[in-house]
């Protein structure tokens, strides 16, 4: 049967639209692969009372790398050497300079000054106040964008996070706590810096979050809500992952926030 030119063209139109959406452009999700948490021990080295405690507090991280969650030391270089990387911490100078931002301010900064604003002033000032605190910083804006349009609630909602909106109060310092922790014990098992160095910002780290917070319940959602307004909008494939082993930290009986006791 002969049919319209058009016809024709419009066949070939859908088609390239089919390949193009379903195999060329796939979704990030469809490439996400969530793996079972397996909270690694080491029978060597093995961390008690204080030390394991401090160290618990970058278990999504522990787990989502595959890594002891009762140790200091990583003895696998894939275990620190792309984390490192990624943060672009290459020298022992470049690692302090971050570390000391992170003691500092660390995402604190961003997330204090923009709740509050959000809170307290009036919109049609938001856009003032942010240039003269942040000027184009981009992080500042995609906090101001997910806080402002609900974005940000609504996936810590979905997922089950959080259920009210006065939990976003809790802050972001457990996710800047855990930061620490992760990044000391790169930087000490790639010797950049010395154990008693690490412990120092690892202890800075657990008084962070005792200071902050009254248990783990409380730690877990301050660092949720740090990770989804810090996680670029293109990295969807990450922060799936990490909800999904953060979901396994908080509900497994043998991971660490179920079995170690918050100090009093």
């Amino acid at each position: 049967m002969n049919l319209p030119w058009y016809t024709y063209v419009i066949l070939a139109v859908a088609v390239a639209g089919y390949i193009y959406r379903f195999v060329i452009k796939r979704r990030p999700e469809e490439d996400i692969e969530l793996k079972t948490a397996k909270f690694r021990k080491s029978t060597e080295n093995a961390l008690q009372g204080d030390q394991l405690f401090s160290v618990s507090l970058d278990a999504v991280f522990s787990v989502w790398w595959d890594v002891p969650i009762n140790t200091l030391n990583f003895p696998k270089v894939k275990h620190f050497d792309d984390y490192l990387e990624g943060w672009g911490i290459d020298t022992k100078e470049g690692y302090w300079d971050l570390t000391e931002y992170f003691i500092k301010d660390g995402r604190r900064w961003y997330f204090n000054f923009i709740f509050n604003m959000v809170e307290n002033e009036p919109e049609e000032r938001w856009d003032d106040l942010m240039m003269k605190k942040f000027g184009a910083n981009e992080r500042a804006h995609r906090y101001l964008r997910l806080l402002r349009t609900g974005d940000a609630l609504n996936r810590l909602k979905q997922n089950g996070f959080i259920t009210f909106d006065s939990e976003l109060e809790i802050g972001v310092a457990a996710y800047d706590s855990a930061i620490l922790v992760t990044q000391a014990r790169r930087a000490y098992s790639a010797n950049m810096i010395s154990e008693q160095d690490a412990w120092k910002v690892i202890n800075f780290a657990a008084q962070l979050a005792v200071s902050h917070f009254s248990s783990w319940e409380e730690f877990s959602k301050s660092f949720i809500i740090g990770l989804t307004l810090d996680t670029p909008d293109a990295n969807v494939a990450y922060r799936e992952e990490i909800y999904h082993q953060y979901k396994q930290v908080v509900e497994n009986k043998i991971s660490p926030w179920n079995n170690l006791n918050w100090p009093a």
